[in-house]
């Protein structure tokens, strides 16, 4: 990995992208997308470090104290890259992923109790007729300072509703760090693995690898049970690029195929505010990974902190980061409010590509 990122900026869109594209008056990014500037970070920048836009017409403008024309052309041809379809999901398209939580203490859903098995179900249902395309079942909270959870107790919650959703036909991520419950959510239907820890249970990758079946790598820094507890980054956006770029080779090396899988720089796992939203500013850097590209945001603490909302109050909030972070190239989008969040992604789409 580089000791800079370089991120694109001033992006544009379908049409307008190809045709500036065509006269050299930007290059592209990801799909049907394009960039008129970018930025050089270095690995040690600070939040309050100022911004030097660089032209991606004039390369005699390029010069900078990190790296040369060279170097910068390499990277740059990076971004070029069009991710191909995760697990039959086309990249093209906005994914959503709906949230399913089969725990009583996740801190989003302000659920006292476990749902039932007839009640989680009915739950994914509706969630999918709205508009998901994935369901994400969870058994363990990953709140900040939750306790882990023993792997019998989570697939005593989740694998009977894992199994019973499987009959409908609907695409069922599991969410889990555990590779016990990795290989017991696929047997009975789950055919992604969305994974907080990365891979951090040595048995994972030859599951998933065996198994054939999708894998979403996160960032978080430290665990749930401690990750808010001072989170510090020299620079935030290269250090998260750089954990999921060994964490993606890590996966590849161990037989997981490129094409499934997903990253995740991990909004609100291991970060203050000031790191999320310098996270959501930079997220076109993370095109240089050349994977789909999973945000999960959805009533997010930040934004009752930002807000002064409870979480039931944070839906406005929630669209927004949704909305900044297609705006980015993102196409996967994991959330709670399926049918608003929809909506609001199929009118932007509607604008910058139609």
């Amino acid at each position: 990995m580089n000791k800079v990122i370089i991120i694109p900026r001033n992006l544009v869109y379908g049409q307008q992208a190809n045709f500036l594209i065509k006269k050299k008056m930007a290059l592209p990014l990801s799909i049907n997308m394009g960039f008129l500037n970018f930025e050089i970070e270095p690995n040690y920048k600070t939040l309050k470090t100022n911004q030097i836009l660089y032209s991606v017409q004039n390369k005699k403008n390029w010069i900078n104290p990190y790296i040369n024309e060279k170097q910068i052309l390499e990277i740059l041809n990076k971004f070029s890259y069009k991710p191909k379809s995760f697990m039959g999901l086309k990249a093209n398209n906005t994914q959503l992923m709906g949230i399913l939580n089969i725990t009583p203490d996740s801190f989003s859903d302000g659920q006292k109790e476990t749902l039932t098995t007839n009640e989680a179900v009915r739950k994914a249902i509706k969630m999918y007729e709205e508009g998901a395309n994935i369901i994400d079942i969870g058994g363990e909270s990953s709140r900040p300072r939750a306790k882990k959870l023993h792997p019998r107790e989570e697939q005593k919650r989740i694998i009977p509703v894992i199994k019973e959703l499987s009959k409908y036909n609907i695409p069922i991520s599991c969410d889990t760090r555990n590779s016990s419950t990795m290989q017991a959510a696929i047997d009975v239907g789950a055919t992604i693995i969305n994974d907080i820890s990365a891979l951090s249970d040595k048995k994972a990758p030859h599951i998933i690898a065996k198994n054939k079946v999708g894998l979403i790598l996160m960032h978080l820094q430290g665990s749930p049970e401690n990750m808010q507890e001072k989170p510090k980054y020299n620079n935030v956006s290269y250090e998260i690029l750089n954990f999921l770029n060994e964490k993606k080779q890590y996966a590849i090396q161990n037989g997981i195929k490129d094409k499934n899988i997903l990253i995740d720089p991990g909004i609100g796992f291991g970060k203050t505010d000031s790191h999320n939203l310098k996270i959501f500013r930079d997220l076109p850097a993370f095109h240089y990974l050349q994977s789909n590209i999973l945000i999960g945001a959805s009533r997010k603490s930040m934004i009752g902190r930002i807000t002064n909302t409870k979480v039931s109050e944070r839906l406005p909030g929630s669209i927004s980061l949704a909305i900044a972070s297609i705006d980015k190239g993102v196409k996967f989008i994991r959330a709670h409010d399926i049918k608003e969040t929809k909506q609001a992604l199929t009118i932007w789409n509607k604008i910058n590509y139609n």
